[in-house]
């Protein structure tokens, strides 16, 4: 035989509509959740009582029932006047038992009170009397908010590392991105890397990426991606999408910024040996424990001027912070 079930909700119960109201959104909320019907009850003062809808649901074949016990404690309306009544003992399992000679079975859920939800919203309703007057005040401007971080992190950067001008500012820039202070002691700066990319960035040189974040990132007229069209190569050489992108814009001198592919960073070494290619400067930033340590080692030993987030720290947004820090300098 099918079993038919039915969830009953049951309230101590009032005369005020309010409540009533208030516990009937609360059954609707149930039942639209766990698509069961649920019917309002009540133990007292308000109708219908879970006894009389309780004979009148078995009279039209239920047989299972589920008693959401909207109370908050365990008193005597929930041991006595409506477990002892039905014959039921424990919570949340299934019993056996009979009610007016109808068999059938029931399952009790525990009274509210010691739900760490139930004890969460009494807190947070509570903790709003004590909150109002004294209440933090925050820094909403969001250019005030990222100056003043600015500089926290440029001072904290300068005592650790000793560094000025605009290679503490391009340090700071990776530390702010990141929110990692300890990125600061993994940045390096090849001697002749920020003039460098200052002086092609005045040339209108083109900025070539590897993935589309870094582009998007990037406030440069003159940025590059291949990768949508990479696919073909990628193929065909056995190699990541990434790296063939690399090699499909690195066809002149060209910024290079690579922010999440160690592979891209290798076809970009790759790229610059085999065709002796002039790379004014290469932002690398590919976080990882695959490629990512090699290759940017490779980097810095190539004597290419570069800015590189070394060992496995790395992410798109340190690279574009880093270029679009260069971007500032260079558009003064």
């Amino acid at each position: 035989m099918v079993k038919k079930s039915a969830i009953i909700m049951i309230t101590h119960g009032s005369r005020r509509h309010a409540f009533v109201e208030d516990m009937q959104k609360l059954a609707t909320y149930l039942e639209e959740k766990l698509e069961v019907p649920v019917f309002l009850s009540h133990n007292e003062y308000t109708e219908p009582n879970w006894r009389n809808l309780l004979l009148d649901l078995t009279e039209k074949g239920f047989d299972h029932f589920v008693f959401a016990l909207a109370f908050l404690g365990r008193g005597n309306h929930v041991a006595k006047d409506i477990m002892g009544e039905i014959g039921a003992s424990e919570f949340y399992q299934w019993t056996m038992t009979k009610y007016k000679d109808k068999e059938i079975n029931v399952y009790f859920t525990r009274p509210l009170a010691d739900s760490e939800l139930v004890k969460l919203a009494l807190f947070y309703r509570v903790k709003n009397a004590f909150d109002t007057d004294e209440r933090q005040e925050y820094i909403e401007d969001p250019e005030e908010i990222e100056e003043r971080t600015m500089s926290i992190i440029r001072e904290k950067v300068k005592e650790d590392l000793g560094v000025d001008g605009e290679e503490l500012e391009i340090i700071s820039r990776a530390v702010y991105a990141s929110g990692n202070l300890e990125i600061s002691k993994q940045v390096y700066i090849s001697p002749e890397a920020i003039n460098s990319g200052i002086e092609a960035l005045k040339a209108q040189l083109p900025i070539l990426t590897d993935v589309k974040m870094v582009m998007a990132g990037i406030r440069w007229k003159k940025v590059e991606n291949y990768l949508d069209s990479s696919g073909e190569l990628a193929k065909k050489l056995g190699i990541t999408r990434t790296a063939a992108s690399i090699r499909m814009g690195l066809t002149s001198p060209k910024i290079v910024v690579i922010g999440n592919a160690p592979t891209a960073l290798v076809e970009t070494l790759r790229v610059q040996k085999e065709k002796s290619l002039e790379i004014p400067l290469i932002v690398a930033s590919p976080p990882g424990f695959t490629n990512a340590v090699e290759s940017k080692e490779e980097l810095i030993k190539s004597g290419i001027p570069a800015i590189v987030i070394k060992g496995t720290y790395g992410g798109s947004s340190i690279a574009v912070a880093i270029v679009n820090e260069l971007i500032r300098v260079a558009m003064k």
